[in-house]
């Protein structure tokens, strides 16, 4: 077996977490805020216009759970993680005096948005990564000349990598180069990078948001996932105390409780139980002993899913949120010289933007059509050289319904696209 099941901690291995609600690190106060982040909905279209159900809201497994109308109300224990940078620094120093041992370099999630059952949507729904939430903490110590870098990997799924612990706790393996210290390219789309500030320093909860682009549109019943890694803008050494420096934080639900703070809950699993491809919402770390390659559990060249530990780390589930759309609001491949994108918003009331991109410089059209076939709207663009461009369309002659859309390129046509137009 590639992995033991229950993965030991070390003394002092989780000495940098912030247990219930307060930690005082750097004389500045980690507190969890009681305001929600951010909430999840879904929009079902009236029966008369369309069977096709619509969705666009921002998912989290640990939330959906420890939602006040959730699966656990209020059940989950509430911790903040260190991100600790790329480092020979095996300890450092809290003001207070205790050691502190910097245990994670690196956090992933990955989501199965077919196994939120709160949020409606199912295998059958293709849907596109819009958007990414991450809720954090982030303290600094040192001039307002030092700009760290946060950098935040959009994971792909990877089916040969799919893995179960205890025939129920489903996880895809994320893997990792020791080396390079990076998850392995195979595993990544696309990666951005966040340049951390002053006005990003914060001891309370708060959120960064970064717009997905680059994303492709996700096949139905695909899970996808995000890493995080945290790269000071300063130098170090080994005796450097982390009180002196800038650091950063992971906000993270805790499903099964712990001794300091928890609540004890059981996690909650989703899918079919025997089949452990069928529930992959699971949370990552990547410790020291990985990142150095020296586990002695077999993990080294992956990272560790929050299944492994025991408590008081086990069910750890990262605020790493997914704003998601379905229909797919991106751009699919380049299809007889253009991509076509989905209307945005979508339904819409007054008005919404098509965008499209050409391979090269062409003639485009863009044609509109009720569900009885009719044309209701043709707009020549003329000629466009290649790239980004957009059109808009009013609703002003337009009556409630459903309809659809194409561009043509010169003499060919693109497949075509739904919309629905609401009043």
């Amino acid at each position: 077996m590639k992995k033991l099941y229950t993965l030991i901690t070390a003394i002092g291995m989780f000495s940098i977490m912030s247990y219930g609600q307060q930690r005082t690190i750097n004389n500045a106060s980690l507190k969890l805020t009681n305001q929600k982040l951010r909430t999840t909905s879904s929009h079902t279209l009236k029966a008369s216009l369309s069977g096709d159900r619509i969705f666009s809201g921002w998912l989290n497994y640990a939330l959906q759970l420890n939602d006040p109308s959730g699966l656990t109300p209020n059940a989950a224990g509430v911790h903040f993680m260190m991100i600790f940078p790329d480092t020979a620094i095996i300890a450092g120093v809290y003001t207070s005096g205790a050691t502190a041992y910097p245990q994670f370099m690196n956090a992933a999630t990955m989501l199965d948005p077919k196994n939120m059952p709160l949020q409606g949507i199912t295998a059958a729904d293709a849907y596109s990564l819009d958007s990414i939430g991450i809720a954090y903490a982030y303290l600094r110590n040192l001039p307002s000349t030092i700009v760290d870098t946060l950098f935040v990997s959009v994971l792909k799924e990877v089916t040969a990598q799919n893995y179960t612990l205890g025939g129920t706790r489903s996880y895809q393996d994320i893997t990792y180069d020791s080396v390079n210290h990076r998850v392995v390219p195979s595993n990544i789309i696309t990666t951005y990078t966040y340049l951390l500030h002053e006005s990003d320093s914060s001891s309370t909860t708060k959120e960064i948001f970064l717009a997905a682009t680059g994303v492709p549109n996700q096949a139905a019943g695909k899970k996808i996932g995000v890493s995080l890694s945290f790269k000071p803008g300063y130098s170090y050494s080994i005796t450097d105390s982390i009180n002196a420096k800038n650091s950063f934080y992971l906000l993270s639900y805790q499903q099964n409780g712990d001794s300091i703070g928890g609540a004890g809950t059981t996690p909650t699993y989703y899918g079919t139980a025997t089949n452990y491809s069928s529930d992959m919402n699971c949370s990552y770390a990547l410790p020291k002993s990985v990142r150095y390659n020296i586990n002695a559990n077999g993990w080294n060249g992956y990272f560790i899913p929050t299944w492994a530990w025991t408590p008081s780390y086990a069910y750890e589930n990262h605020i790493i949120e997914f704003k998601i759309s379905n229909p797919p609001t991106g751009i699919a491949e380049f299809e007889n010289g253009a991509k076509l994108g989905q209307n945005i918003p979508n339904p819409f009331t007054n008005s919404t933007e098509i965008r499209y991109e050409l391979e090269k410089t062409a003639k485009v059209t863009l044609n509109v059509f009720d569900v009885t076939g009719k044309k209701v709207v043709s707009i020549n663009d003329g000629e466009q050289h290649a790239g980004n461009h957009s059109f808009t369309i009013n609703s002003s002659n337009m009556s409630e319904g459903v309809y659809y859309y194409s561009i043509n390129v010169g003499d060919n046509s693109t497949s075509t696209r739904k919309m629905v137009m609401i009043k």
